[in-house]
């Protein structure tokens, strides 16, 4: 397995219902449910850059493997997976759905009255936040390079080896486990553009305080910290600010080969719409 291999663990598929995540899919695109207008995707954005995260907003987070997450956005209080989707369904600041406007829509309208009795048999709001979850379950992205790794598969490059041993040393405190990152929070000064940061995200010294983000597909879901669009400069940024390390040229060039390697497979099933 290599170097310090119990800090890591293979991604594994979650099981997951294909006809419930097809509905979830039809729902995550959809406007009719917020009042604003939006959809899940308005944000959360798959099919243009496979993200699963905003082309616009670092703020926000990509859904790709979010079924693993174990900490949402910089918030505490949140149950589980389905409690994170049931906020941001309901929350003024994101959908800002109502349950009335919810089940007025899947049992009126035939197609969706149709699809909820299929996989359900009954349309409500619980099967709705489910049939979300599923979806997402199926947005799930494995078999990286270091997956394989992991199981003893393949070998890492010289170059990728480097920059694990260096991201062990440097990261591996905050960024381990499945995800490689979203166990715990961390503290990160704001930008000079952001001037809206919730007053209980900021401690008492000015900082920020959010979640360590997963690096899992990290190459394809920018914007980074703070609206940084440039990984390396991110990866750079962090390294000064977080842990007072300058990176040297070389040493930077190994981590961005690393990283590389935690690019998963998303499959055709997988996208089906």
């Amino acid at each position: 397995m290599g170097l310090c291999g119990n800090l890591f663990s293979p991604l594994e598929m979650p099981k997951y219902d294909p006809q419930k995540a097809r509905l979830g899919a039809k729902i995550f695109t959809d406007v009719r449910f917020s009042s604003k207008g939006r959809s899940c995707e308005s944000c959360h954005n798959f099919y243009l850059n496979d993200s699963g995260a905003s082309v616009r907003d670092g703020r926000v987070p990509t859904l790709i493997n979010s079924y693993y997450f174990d900490r949402y956005l910089g918030d505490y209080n949140f149950a589980g997976f389905e409690a994170r989707i049931a906020a941001s369904v309901f929350g003024t600041n994101e959908l800002d759905a109502s349950e009335d406007k919810i089940l007025e829509l899947i049992r009126k309208n035939l197609a969706y009255k149709q699809a909820f009795e299929s996989a359900y048999g009954e349309a409500n709001t619980a099967n709705f936040i489910d049939a979300l979850k599923e979806f997402l379950k199926s947005k799930t992205a494995i078999n990286s390079k270091f997956d394989r790794f992991l199981r003893g598969e393949v070998k890492l490059n010289d170059a990728e080896y480097n920059g694990y041993v260096l991201f062990v040393r440097l990261c591996s405190a905050c960024h381990n486990g499945v995800s490689l990152g979203t166990g715990s929070f961390t503290k990160i000064r704001p930008s000079a553009e952001e001037e809206d940061v919730p007053r209980h995200r900021l401690t008492s010294d000015g900082f920020e305080l959010r979640r360590v983000p997963s690096l899992r597909n990290i190459t394809q879901t920018a914007p980074y910290v703070n609206g940084q669009t440039d990984l390396r400069l991110a990866v750079r940024q962090i390294a000064k600010d977080l842990l007072k390390y300058d990176l040297s040229d070389g040493e930077l060039d190994a981590l961005m080969s690393f990283l590389a390697t935690l690019k998963g497979e998303m499959t055709e099933a997988q996208d089906e719409r």
